[in-house]
């Protein structure tokens, strides 16, 4: 039997460091089935005053299980618990996430309304680690955030070597997220190539522009084609179906509209709807035609606008099947006075 520790990260701002603690223990819970040995018990464990995850397996964790738990949000640093006479001693693991970009490719670009980056490493590793589960063969994933605002969720994915598709409404957030992309690629002097392009349909009601890079590593890597992608549209989510083909994406996740940041345009009216409800109703079609058989789609929304129970309907009445849902309060948590933050995962069958 080993036992491990896990030093919850403290990156998280004040509001959503308590949060975090609840979260990592869902995090954690659909982690170890994707772990290489069976998890005995795993909990939230007090050491010398400070707060860690402590798990015990039956077997000694290998190099991919330990990438795993390195690329959990919540996860600071790794320890092996061994005892010492009568004293608990905590041995340092490598911590080993093999990212194809370094963190600060999220947290460097700073705005309004960002979400956290740590909260949407959650969202992201929930989303893969349910479609992962019980695959055995390695996929070339695809993602598509369809409010992307400036990118954050985009930067997580391809921090995992993840191409990574964006929609939002505003010219300004995707003008925003394609300078500073650029500007990264060229300081990190990673090969690429730029390509941007107007996209409508024949009736011209889904119009954008299409910012497309493709980069690598270096030479050595584009040859051998080990390449990503990064697309970001400036136009209606709702023509999702539109800018991209019918069963493209293994994942789609999004930070729906708290009221205040993100929006699309109400069916045939000209004018913005920021209500999630509306919203939802008015983009959810497109998104499940470009989502695969069997992919998943995560979101994130504030509960006090829009209920729990009404989100679960109207993905149930699209279709959806949903996933995780055994405790409906499990990954509720509150941001501010206004928002209380829920995740719904669902899957397309």
């Amino acid at each position: 039997m080993y036992k491990y520790a896990i030093l919850l990260n403290p990156g998280h701002n004040r509001v959503y460091f308590e949060a975090s603690k609840k979260l990592s223990l869902i995090e954690f819970q659909v982690a170890k089935e994707n772990l290489s040995t069976e998890i005995i018990k795993f909990s939230k464990e007090e050491i010398s005053g400070v707060d860690y995850i402590t798990f015990e397996s039956k077997e000694k964790l290998i190099e991919a299980d330990i990438i795993l738990i390195s690329r959990l949000s919540f996860t600071y640093a790794i320890f092996m618990i061994t005892n010492l006479d009568d004293d608990i001693c905590l041995k340092p693991i490598y911590k080993h996430s093999s990212y194809y970009f370094n963190e600060d490719l999220s947290m460097i670009l700073k705005y309004s309304g960002k979400t956290n980056e740590l909260f949407t490493r959650l969202m992201l590793n929930i989303a893969l680690m349910t479609y992962s589960k019980g695959r055995e063969e390695k996929e070339t994933l695809l993602l598509l955030d369809p409010v992307c605002g400036k990118g954050t969720s985009l930067y997580e994915a391809l921090m995992l070597g993840i191409s990574a598709y964006g929609i939002d409404i505003s010219n300004k957030s995707i003008h925003d997220s394609h300078i500073y992309f650029k500007k990264y690629l060229e300081i990190g002097k990673y090969k690429h190539t730029l390509h941007i392009e107007k996209v409508s349909d024949p009736a011209r009601k889904a119009r954008g522009n299409r910012i497309s890079f493709e980069f690598a590593k270096n030479k050595d890597d584009k040859k051998s084609g080990n390449i990503l992608n990064l697309e970001l549209i400036d136009g209606d989510s709702k023509y999702a179906d539109v800018f991209f083909k019918k069963n493209m994406f293994h994942i789609i996740m999004g930070d729906l509209p708290y009221g205040v940041q993100h929006g699309s345009k109400v069916l045939s009216a000209e004018e913005f709807t920021r209500n999630p409800n509306e919203f939802l109703i008015n983009c959810l079609p497109a998104w499940i035609k470009v989502l695969k058989p069997g992919g998943v789609l995560i979101l994130s929304w504030n509960s006090f606008v829009l209920k729990r129970s009404s989100m679960e309907k109207i993905l149930k009445e699209k279709g959806l099947e949903l996933s995780l849902n055994d405790d409906p309060h499990a990954f509720s948590h509150r941001v501010d006075q206004a928002i209380n933050r829920d995740i719904v995962v669902a899957i397309k069958r």
